[in-house]
C-alpha cells in the first residue's frame, strides 16, 4: 500500500508553481493590517526543525521588499507553534483528499478560544496588527526522488478574526540522490510559498 501512495503522489508532481486555494478572504480587514507577524505552525513529528525553517524564512523575508511590517514573532506556545493529532491541523481533509473548508474553520476558531491569551500576548510584543500563521507539513522520498508538503496560511487580524485562509498541496521532482540537498530544496519551497502568498496580500514584492 505505501509503494502504491508514493507512485500515485510522484504521477502528479509539480514542477515549479503551487496550488494554492483560497477559502477565506476578507479584504477590507487585510487592508486595516499595517503590519503582520508570522507564526510558523510545524509537526512535532517534522522531520525539519523550528529553527532551520525560521531561519531559511527570515532569509527569503530578508530579500523581498516590505510594504507593510512583517517579521517572524520570535517566541510562542507549544500549542501555538506545533500540532500532534491530525484532528488538530488546520489542514482538514476526508477520506478522499478533498479539503473540508468548514470544518477547517471549526479547527481554526477552535484553536483561537484555545489560545486566545497567548495570541494577544504575540501581538502584543511583537506591536502588530495580525497574526499570518502557516501550518506546515512536508515529506521527503529519496527512494522515489521526490518531496511534497501542505500548508495553509491563516491571518487573523487584531480582534483575532480570520481575514484569510487558504491551502495548498504539492509533490515536487529531485533528481539528487543527497539527502541533505533534498531536505534544502524542500525548506526553500515552503518559505517561498508563503513569501508568494504575502506578495499576492500586498505585504511585501518580491
Amino acid at each position: 500500500m505505501c509503494v502504491i501512495a508514493l507512485a500515485a503522489a510522484a504521477a502528479v508532481i509539480s514542477c515549479s508553481t503551487y496550488s494554492v486555494s483560497r477559502e477565506m478572504s476578507n479584504g477590507s480587514a487585510l487592508k486595516k493590517m499595517k503590519s503582520a507577524c508570522v507564526v510558523l505552525r510545524l509537526s512535532q513529528k517534522s522531520r525539519i526543525g523550528r529553527e532551520e525553517q525560521t531561519k531559511n524564512l527570515t532569509n527569503w523575508l530578508a530579500a523581498a521588499r516590505p510594504i507593510r511590517k512583517t517579521a517572524i514573532a520570535t517566541s510562542c506556545g507549544e500549542s501555538v507553534c506545533s500540532y500532534d493529532a491530525e484532528e488538530e491541523r488546520f489542514y482538514q481533509t476526508d477520506g478522499e483528499g478533498d479539503f473540508l473548508k468548514f470544518k477547517a474553520a471549526g479547527v481554526v476558531n477552535e484553536f483561537i478560544r484555545v489560545n486566545t491569551a497567548e495570541l494577544k500576548k504575540i501581538i502584543a510584543e511583537n506591536d502588530c496588527d495580525g497574526i499570518v500563521i502557516y501550518e506546515v507539513y512536508g515529506v521527503m522520498a529519496l527512494e522515489m526522488q521526490f518531496f511534497d508538503f501542505d500548508s495553509v496560511v491563516c491571518v487573523l487580524d487584531r480582534d483575532l478574526k480570520i481575514a484569510y485562509l487558504d491551502r495548498q498541496f504539492n509533490s515536487f521532482a529531485v533528481d539528487e540522490i543527497s539527502a541533505a540537498r533534498v531536505r534544502q530544496q524542500l525548506v526553500d519551497r515552503v518559505s517561498e510559498r508563503l513569501i508568494n502568498t504575502l506578495d499576492d496580500l500586498n505585504f511585501l514584492r518580491r
